[in-house]
């Protein structure tokens, strides 16, 4: 090979490297303009794992044109890819559980079951969080206690999915406060609705506009008391519970200051003393 040959192939490959450098990062520069200009958890999720697989099938295009340069590589291509066809039974045998996670992935980011973000529970798993990241292999879940669960996503297609984000992010709990029968039920709805609208002041935050606000209904007749339930809304699930928690504690002083009472199990301890004669 003359020296203006190798030249010129290192010159060729110098140009294939710069092209595809250039390539992966005008797509990283389209990809965050597309995330910053939609701001939509779907796009987001499904560019993110896009960027993670386009650089592999982008450097090894790259790879094999530089390659093909060579007269050596066009001489062997032919035994090259008989052995790559075989070479691919085999590793597809071999690895058929990475492959069904892969196509987990791809299934999970273009149907959407969930996001990046979304509150899920996993039924079938007894698992609940936040969905932390979605990758390749694995969705990442960030539990109420801060642990971190990975669930292979050729499992996670299997499962049945509850997500609390999957269209509206407002949620409401169903709260129950037990009174006893001697107090005033008007005036403990009362008190519950008026507390409901101090929260909530100005406006129900993540109240659906079609729902009753505040509303407080009374749900049942107990051994121990009647039971109200009041229905407490949140911008998301975690607001919705911060919200209960709340509430609890200002409808708990409110309920002593106008002497609403709370029933409680009382216990009584009855002493009984027999009379002992003594002998002289």
């Amino acid at each position: 090979m003359e020296l203006m040959d190798i030249l010129q192939k290192i010159i060729d490959i110098a140009i294939i490297i710069v092209v595809t450098v250039l390539i992966d990062k005008i797509i990283d520069i389209i990809i965050y303009k597309t995330i910053k200009i939609k701001n939509r958890k779907n796009i987001t999720t499904m560019m993110v794992f896009f960027r993670r697989i386009k650089r592999i099938i982008l450097y090894s295009i790259g790879l094999l044109v530089c390659l093909s340069t060579f007269e050596i590589f066009n001489t062997f291509s032919v035994t090259l890819l008989s052995g790559l066809g075989i070479g691919s039974v085999v590793l597809g045998l071999a690895a058929q559980e990475s492959l069904k996670n892969f196509f987990g992935t791809i299934s999970i980011v273009m149907g959407s079951p969930f996001e990046v973000g979304d509150f899920i529970e996993c039924t079938d798993k007894g698992v609940s969080g936040t969905v932390e990241d979605i990758t390749m292999r694995h969705t990442v879940i960030k539990t109420i206690n801060n642990r971190r669960v990975l669930i292979p996503n050729g499992e996670m297609n299997y499962y049945t999915i509850e997500n609390f984000n999957y269209k509206d992010n407002e949620s409401v709990k169903l709260v129950d406060y037990e009174i006893s029968y001697e107090s005033d039920v008007d005036k403990a709805i009362k008190i519950i609705k008026k507390e409901m609208q101090k929260l909530y002041r100005p406006n129900p935050k993540g109240k659906n506009k079609n729902e009753e606000f505040p509303k407080v209904r009374l749900y049942s007749w107990e051994d121990s008391g009647i039971k109200l339930r009041a229905w407490i809304w949140g911008k998301d699930l975690g607001d919705a519970s911060e919200n209960v928690y709340k509430l609890n504690y200002s409808i708990k002083k409110a309920f002593e200051k106008e002497n609403i009472e709370i029933p409680y199990p009382h216990v009584e301890i009855i002493s009984k003393q027999k009379n002992k004669k003594v002998k002289e």
